[in-house]
């Protein structure tokens, strides 16, 4: 929708003339592409990569529009996740030490990737065509992409370290329907000996007092010194099977965040090294039955809970930035600095406009 669209609701908008702005987002939110009849084999993979190019030609029939249409915005950001999906579904194949990857395969499948960013820069390059001169254009992207050969799962380390205590097994594997639908999770978890349970994409919760509904560590002192062996511990961990480290660095809080709130933010964030990712039982509030196994399903590539310098984004511009250190926070304050906007609250992130 064009600012002016918006009515009074975008009405400051009108005042920041003098420049066309647009954003060109490549990223992961949103699910326009059926990975999951590819996941669960009900069609096989050209049928994915059609449907993939039947969506992204009518995205481009769109963004024709809008570029045709430029007189009639001034910001605009437009969003491709093509080269995500496909990333995630195709990873099998352009990896050969996944556990998925076969000759055939890889011979079929295995330049589907490359195929999808040369797509990708082929719209880049149409857009710098069409676009009104004089129009800012950044292509940005919040992460990259590792192969996802191997499952860790963190609710199972920290049980095996004696930070969780079990009441028996679980003989129920959770799946999404159970996150959908509201079901039991942790049920063979014994809250009153468990000191931390790992949920989401890895985040690690310390069990505390006060905060957690049966919280057991007292704050302070106890707190810490069970966040510091867990960090300690998880760092130092070896996959027998590999002889690798899955996890790369746990991030305290306090790292990974300028300003959060205490209640919801998770305690430690762990970050895996290259191959490994969180387990899906940990992301589902389940546990895992060892500590590291191997993937063996059809998404085979991410970026989740991978260590940030192993997945950068990428960050193109046709006019001057101080891309050092650039991350995706700065983004906004760019923007606002363009039109020479004063954000109305405070943000994490810097302009990263040369002047």
């Amino acid at each position: 929708m064009s600012p002016q669209a918006g009515g009074q609701k975008y009405a400051w908008w009108r005042e920041l003339t003098g420049y066309h702005w647009f954003v060109l987002s490549v990223a992961s939110m949103g699910w326009m592409f059926d990975t999951w009849s590819l996941t669960n084999g009900t069609v096989p993979e050209e049928v994915f990569l059609e449907d993939v190019k039947m969506t992204v030609d009518k995205e481009r029939e769109i963004l024709d529009g809008e570029l045709a249409g430029a007189a009639d915005w001034d910001v605009l950001v437009h969003y491709f996740e093509f080269t995500d999906r496909v990333q995630h579904m195709m990873f099998r194949f352009f990896d050969p030490k996944h556990p998925l990857w076969t000759e055939e395969g890889a011979q079929k499948w295995g330049g589907s990737i490359l195929q999808s960013y040369q797509q990708m820069d082929e719209i880049v390059g149409d857009v710098m065509q069409k676009m009104p001169p004089g129009t800012k254009l950044m292509v940005v992207s919040d992460h990259g992409f590792a192969s996802f050969r191997r499952s860790m799962n963190y609710n199972t380390w920290l049980a095996k370290n004696g930070f969780m205590t079990l009441t028996g097994e679980d003989p129920h594997r959770k799946n999404l329907e159970d996150l959908f639908d509201q079901g039991d999770f942790f049920v063979n978890v014994d809250w009153s000996k468990t000191k931390a349970y790992a949920l989401g994409l890895g985040q690690v919760y310390i069990n505390l007092k006060g905060r957690e509904a049966k919280g057991i560590v007292e704050p302070g002192a106890e707190y810490q010194q069970v966040a510091q062996a867990i960090k300690q511990g998880l760092e130092g961990f070896v996959d027998e099977e590999t002889g690798e480290k899955p996890v790369a660095h746990v991030f305290t809080r306090d790292e990974a965040y300028g300003t959060y709130d205490p209640e919801l933010i998770p305690d430690l964030i762990p970050s895996n090294n290259a191959g490994f990712r969180v387990g899906w039982q940990d992301s589902l509030g389940g546990i895992g039955k060892t500590v590291v196994e191997p993937n063996t399903e059809i998404w085979s590539g991410d970026h989740c809970s991978v260590y940030p310098p192993l997945v950068e984004g990428i960050l193109f511009a046709n006019f001057k930035l101080d891309g050092q250190g650039a991350y995706m926070g700065d983004v906004m304050p760019t923007i606002l600095d363009v039109y020479g906007v004063k954000s109305a609250t405070k943000l994490d992130g810097r302009s990263l406009l040369v002047k």
